[in-house]
């Protein structure tokens, strides 16, 4: 309870900073806040279509909420950013200077505004350059003179008009545009307020065409390049394809190849079937050759003159010729009418031959048997087929060698072909298999652009802005009400923190907090312009008094009653409570001596150091009260004997003393001295503080009465109680010559 009596008479103590400080804040507030105008707010909604929207790139996979999330926040960004608000700034500066006018509001252009743009620009140390760079049939051309005009400098103007502090057209300004998403929709909510109705509208118009400009430009950029980098490589890995494909085709051409792997495969069964056929042939040679050579080993001297004729070897090489021919002709042949019919005549003519032989060979045949018993006629017969026979194995092996050759000159030919076919063919396919690889990433990049064409095309302006006519209330109330609260909560709150890490004693509750000592009693200090003052010292002197007085309750035989008042420091006021005490003692009949350090007796003394009892220091009298004045604690030491001879030891302090280490340290040597705590009278103490102790102090007016009944907490007192009670407290009896009397009766 104490602690929040504490708390309200600090409030009370500092109410005038409080008040005053708060009055002339909201004061000042008002006079900055009078001429606040309303703004004119322009608001748009974008539709973007990142969440429902569709793409050609969609795989039916669902809707990617942190995507869609991630492209939202992209577009808000882009919408936000320098480079985009840096355009809409010289366009918007460009429109203003072309379609303006400085006598009348058109094209949504106010004539205030424009005639601001044009002087501010005018003024300006290049006025007349910039002017030249408007083309009034053109906002384009004129804009673009603009960012050609402009340069990193400080001194240019159009750089400064974007990166100063320029009301309409600077960065800092252009950065008030709010962009919201409406839940989680594919709507963008786009904001802008200004203290002109045109250039707020125009602001907004401007920033929506710049910012689907710039977003195409972001998201075409490097699509573009993709594309034109896979389109080159096609170019350049088609034209080798086609060089490679070009080049086996001459290869072939050259080598008079259709299909290598066809005709190799062609060349392999031929070669089998050849290999038996080979086989074959020798096989018949060799049995023809063996029964020629056993035929004419048989035969007689006459058979050998047959086969040794002139006209049979004659007729036996036509034969031979014509079956060589036959053997040809059937062992390659074209299946042609002509060439059955030659074959036909070769084999007439070999039959007529053969016959001829036969009548030829029968002329030296002698006897029908021989001398072995076999028929002579049969074995000319059987050399003549032999021979025949071994004519025609003949005529095949020729030709099968020859074929052999013909073999061998193939695969010669077919092997190293085959290589480089094969090396041809190989790089034909990695090039074949880059271009194919190089074709889809081109399509996807194809198709990339057009879904990012898509979605730039679905962003569409929903609500187009509109000119405001009316401007926006003003939060001018509000401002001045939150300049109150707040001064008043800050100066309040300032106080607060001092009074929490303030050392200073100022009053009671705070002195015995911070020394832990009890209280004895308060006195007032001088209070200059105070009729009550002297009033304020009567009440206060008889409570201390009634508070010391308790403590005389037993003395030693021809000694008087001591009070010993001590001091922390010089200053504290010890001096004057001490007569103050003297003086209404004396007042009431008690005899009082009052000796002090420095008059009496002195604290440098070895007297002083090693007394054992206050007689060392002063003679009795017939005094009933002795007041004892010792040094201040920081000065001198107090013997302990003097400290424990006395009925009351009393610690005077200043409430307007600063409670230090030094003080803390002292107090607690003497409390090792007194083996107790001492008691502290407050001196200087304010008024609220007085009352703890003596009741309520002049005035005794309504208010005071009031206040004074508020501080006490007295909430629920009697109103009639409050009445009588005060009724006969009158000025006059609280100026009438002081008394002794009793804690109650008052």
């Amino acid at each position: 309870m104490d602690y929040i009596l504490y708390m309200f008479r600090s409030l009370y103590r500092v109410r005038w900073w409080v008040i005053l400080g708060t009055v002339l804040v909201t004061t000042l507030i008002y006079f900055k806040t009078k001429n606040m105008r309303g703004t004119y707010d322009v608001q748009t909604t974008l539709y973007t279509g990142v969440v429902s929207g569709y793409s050609i790139e969609d795989n039916n996979t669902g809707i990617n909420y942190a995507l869609a999330q991630n492209a939202i926040d992209n577009l808000i960004n882009i919408i936000q950013a320098e480079s985009t608000l840096k355009r809409v700034s010289i366009r918007l500066f460009s429109r203003v200077l072309v379609e303006g006018s400085p006598t009348k509001d058109q094209n949504q252009i106010t004539s205030a505004c424009y005639n601001y743009t044009y002087n501010h620009m005018k003024n300006s140390p290049h006025g007349k350059e910039l002017i030249a760079l408007i083309d009034k049939n053109s906002v384009d051309k004129t804009m673009e003179n603009f960012m050609k005009y402009e340069k990193p400098d400080i001194n240019n103007y159009i750089y400064g008009l974007f990166y100063f502090q320029h009301p309409y057209y600077s960065l800092e300004a252009l950065r008030k545009v709010k962009v919201n998403r409406l839940g989680n929709s594919d709507l963008l909510k786009v904001g802008y307020a200004s203290s002109d109705p045109g250039i707020a509208y125009n602001t907004i118009e401007i920033l929506m065409k710049e910012f689907v400009h710039e977003y195409r430009i972001l998201r075409y950029g490097e699509t573009d390049k993709v594309i034109e980098f896979f389109k080159s490589q096609l170019d350049s890995i088609g034209r080798q394809l086609a060089d490679e494909e070009d080049n086996l085709t001459q290869y072939n051409v050259e080598n008079r190849i259709i299909n290598y792997y066809d005709e190799t495969k062609e060349i392999a069964a031929i070669n089998k079937e050849f290999e038996l056929r080979e086989q074959d042939v020798k096989l018949a040679y060799n049995s023809s050759k063996a029964m020629l050579e056993e035929l004419e080993r048989q035969m007689d001297s006459n058979k050998k003159k047959a086969i040794t004729n002139l006209s049979l070897i004659e007729k036996l090489k036509q034969a031979s010729d014509l079956t060589g021919k036959i053997s040809e002709m059937e062992t390659v042949s074209d299946n042609t009418t002509e060439s059955a019919r030659k074959l036909k005549e070769y084999k007439d003519s070999l039959r007529q031959i053969r016959k001829d032989m036969s009548e030829i060979s029968s002329q030296y045949v002698g006897s029908k048997y021989s001398q072995s018993g076999l028929a002579r006629t049969n074995i000319v017969e059987q050399w003549l087929d032999q021979t025949l026979l071994y004519e025609k194995a003949k005529a095949e092996m020729e030709i099968v060698q020859q074929s052999r050759n013909n073999l061998n000159q193939k695969y010669e030919f077919y092997a190293p072909v085959g290589t480089t076919i094969k090396r041809k063919e190989r790089s034909i396919s990695f090039s074949e298999h880059s271009y194919l690889t190089t074709l889809q990433s081109y399509n996807e990049a194809l198709m990339r652009k057009k879904s990012l064409e898509m979605t730039s095309a679905s962003l569409k302006v929903l609500n187009p802005p509109a000119y405001p006519i009316t401007t926006s209330p003003t939060n001018r109330t509000k401002i001045r009400v939150i300049a109150c609260i707040g001064s008043f909560l800050l100066i309040f709150g300032f106080f607060v923190m001092v009074e929490l890490i303030d050392r200073t004693l100022r009053d009671s509750v705070r002195t015995r907090k911070l020394t832990g000592c009890p209280i004895i009693g308060t006195f007032p200090g001088k209070m200059h312009l105070n009729p009550y003052t002297k009033t304020f010292d009567n009440h206060s002197i008889r409570s201390l008094s009634s508070s010391i007085l308790r403590f005389f309750t037993h003395r030693e035989p021809g000694k008087p009653y001591i009070l010993n008042l001590l001091s922390i420091e010089d200053g504290s006021g010890r001096t004057d409570i001490a007569e103050q005490l003297e003086k209404y003692w004396q007042s009431i009949g008690l005899k009082i001596r009052h000796i002090s350090d420095g008059v009496d007796f002195h604290s440098d003394s070895s007297r002083y150091l090693m007394a054992k009892n206050i007689t060392d220091l002063y003679t009795p009298g017939n005094e009933d009260i002795l007041i004892v004045e010792y040094p201040q604690l920081d000065r001198a030491n107090i013997p302990t004997p003097l400290l424990l001879e006395a009925q009351l030891n009393v610690l005077v302090v200043s409430a307007n003393y600063g409670w230090k280490t030094m003080d803390k340290i002292n107090l607690h040597r003497l409390e090792e001295q007194l083996g107790a705590t001492p008691y502290i009278c407050l001196n200087h103490a304010p008024k609220y503080d007085l009352e703890n102790f003596t009741g309520m102090l002049p005035p005794y007016t309504p208010w005071h009465r009031f206040t004074y009944r508020l501080s006490q907490l007295a909430l629920t007192e009697s109103f009639v109680h409050w009445t009588l009670h005060w009724r006969n407290k009158s000025p006059k009896t609280a100026t009438r010559k002081p008394t002794i009397i009793n804690d109650d009766d008052e």
